[in-house]
């Protein structure tokens, strides 16, 4: 027979993950967990942000106050984004609650009686992993911590917790590997000089094993972000379609996924933006983003909070007055499902937010359909919008 407390405030759970329990909290939580080996269960898998059973151990109400709190604060972004701070407390927000967004996924759709997203199945979101291809097409699958091969003779580098590191070293010849990281994925690298890339699903980088003396080139497809290693004798180059970043040591993100066009968002430092069809180059401060049209090769330059374009590496999804169409592209990359649109006037449908990005597919939808008039239907990796007027 199981003793002891039988439930137990969400509230008592997330500041246990914060180190804020008092006395009091921290003795009932220790009763709670003792009560029950599915107790200490629910709460490891909230811990670590995995799928839990809502039914255990925490009561219907608590659970629905939860998600009106997450939701009310969804409503509050609507109509303008917040200022960097305050987005930054709906993140803490969020990611103290995250675990109950996750447990709430299925018993939402059990009980919204379909009024808001129709979920047939299940879509988690991405996960590290990626794909090393050497030079001579040899591949590793970088989802396991492990030791690989570089091309180069005596050459290692190591993979381990969703980041590969490169040994220090210069090269005479320059030999390449390739990064790629599928939809539904994440990984980061340390190149041979130190400096740090992120990468988001769907893109892939190409870079030396070891860079020559003279210049730091890489190639980007897709999103990444970089922290660059300052090196006065050597400059860093990234290479994209139609353009390329000349680095002076900082931090910056790059995003290939856009329509049309390639964004730079420098966050500290200094860059250079240099259009290959013409040699012009513009100078970006920080908090300055250049925008590139890939047609008529032109670079706008723009000051921006820098919050909005990074916040995947922290967790999020930050969408500022963005059209639906913008959204399920990102979300399609992220969860690698495919869109079906039953409206074409939807596309045009604008929704500001913040949401985590490490939670199901369905309680994204949710929360989106929550300040917007649409409709979702998830069916296995399809999702159908529609209007819902």
């Amino acid at each position: 027979m199981e003793t002891g407390k039988r439930h137990i405030d969400w509230e008592v759970i997330s500041k246990s993950f914060r180190g804020e329990l008092f006395e009091k909290e921290e003795a009932a939580l220790e009763s709670w967990l003792a009560a029950s080996p599915r107790h200490r269960d629910f709460y490891w898998l909230a811990f670590q942000g995995g799928e839990t059973d809502a039914m255990v151990g925490v009561d219907k109400s608590v659970l629905e106050a939860k998600k009106n709190e997450l939701l009310h604060r969804a409503r509050l972004v609507k109509g303008g984004m917040r200022s960097r701070r305050s987005l930054k407390f709906v993140w803490y927000a969020a990611a103290a609650i995250l675990p109950l967004v996750i447990a709430l996924g299925m018993w939402v759709n059990m009980n919204n009686e379909g009024k808001n997203v129709m979920v047939i199945q299940r879509v988690e979101p991405g996960t590290g992993r990626a794909v090393l291809e050497l030079h001579d097409g040899r591949t590793y699958f970088l989802d396991t911590t492990q030791v690989v091969e570089t091309g180069i003779e005596g050459n290692l580098a190591k993979a381990e917790k969703q980041l590969l590191v490169y040994a220090k070293q210069e090269a005479e010849e320059l030999v390449y590997n390739k990064v790629i990281v599928p939809r539904a994925g994440e990984y980061s690298l340390t190149l041979s000089d130190g400096t740090r890339v992120w990468l988001n699903s769907d893109s892939e980088i190409r870079y030396p094993v070891a860079f020559g003396k003279d210049r730091r080139t890489v190639f980007l497809s897709g999103e990444a972000y970089f922290e660059v290693e300052k090196d006065t004798r050597r400059p860093f180059y990234v290479v994209l379609n139609g353009m390329e970043v000349k680095v002076y040591g900082t931090s910056f993100n790059v995003n290939t996924h856009y329509r049309g066009k390639i964004q730079t968002t420098l966050v500290e430092g200094k860059v250079g933006i240099r259009v290959k069809s013409t040699g012009t180059e513009s100078i970006l401060q920080p908090n300055q983003m250049a925008e590139f049209n890939l047609e008529n090769k032109n670079v706008e330059v723009t000051d921006v909070d820098t919050y909005y374009y990074t916040a995947w590496r922290a967790g999020e999804f930050v969408f500022q007055n963005e059209t639906i169409e913008e959204i399920m592209d990102r979300l399609c990359r992220w969860y690698d499902t495919e869109v079906f649109y039953a409206n074409d006037s939807v596309k045009k449908m604008r929704f500001t937010g913040v949401i985590a990005r490490f939670t199901n597919v369905a309680d994204v939808l949710h929360l989106i359909r929550e300040t917007v008039t649409i409709q979702f239907s998830l069916n296995g990796n399809i999702i159908t919008v529609s209007d819902s007027k």
